[in-house]
């Protein structure tokens, strides 16, 4: 327990200065790396039939432009929080409303949580990525417990969980513990879609 409690410590430490430097990142940064990574996702998911991602938030290197490309040609989840569970799911819609933590969410039919599975490969939300894959969340837990259960559901066949960042927030030397779910690869501005060992 003081092992978790101390990694918990170290991610919290970190969170802040990452944070900050996104929000700090000029409006021109952002949307050149959104292109860059909407270019490399398109061409990397083009078999792909069904996609996970997500809505961004406004700091974020994922753009709404790719989810528009994507749901024009495959069917793509996007998740709502359920509390502290893993995450539920609906399919990519233009119209969103607020939820439980104030970020927009798909405003469509629940698919539940065991969806996750359908999904070819998942888009992870990050704000760091170290080189085995250890991914630095917001703390929430929520993509943990969704790719577990993923896991579970789907077994043991190697995954695609494409973890989604700028250049300068992979690589980096991020805390980790038994309950955390490695990404199977990373995606960034400059470098693309890069697997990643574990």
């Amino acid at each position: 327990l003081a092992g978790s409690q101390d990694v918990a410590a170290a991610k919290r430490a970190l969170r802040p200065g990452l944070l900050a430097a996104r929000r700090a990142r000029p409006d021109a940064d952002r949307e050149r790396a959104r292109a860059a990574i909407a270019a490399h996702l398109t061409d990397a998911l083009t078999t792909a039939g069904c996609v996970a991602a997500y809505l961004p938030l406004p700091s974020e290197p994922l753009g709404k432009d790719l989810l528009r490309t994507l749901a024009a040609r495959t069917r793509v989840l996007i998740p709502v929080v359920t509390g502290a569970a893993p995450l539920d799911w609906c399919l990519f819609t233009e119209t969103t409303r607020p939820g439980q933590l104030g970020i927009e969410e798909p405003d469509g039919p629940r698919l539940g949580p065991q969806a996750i599975a359908d999904a070819d490969a998942v888009l992870v939300p990050a704000l760091a990525v170290g080189p085995h894959g250890h991914r630095l969340g917001r703390g929430g837990g929520h993509y943990d417990r969704t790719l577990a259960l993923r896991g579970e559901l789907r077994g043991p066949a190697r995954d695609r969980l494409i973890a989604v960042v700028y250049d300068d927030e992979l690589g980096l030397d991020v805390p980790h513990d038994d309950l955390d779910r490695p990404v199977t690869a990373a995606v960034t501005p400059s470098r693309g879609l890069i697997s990643l060992p574990h």
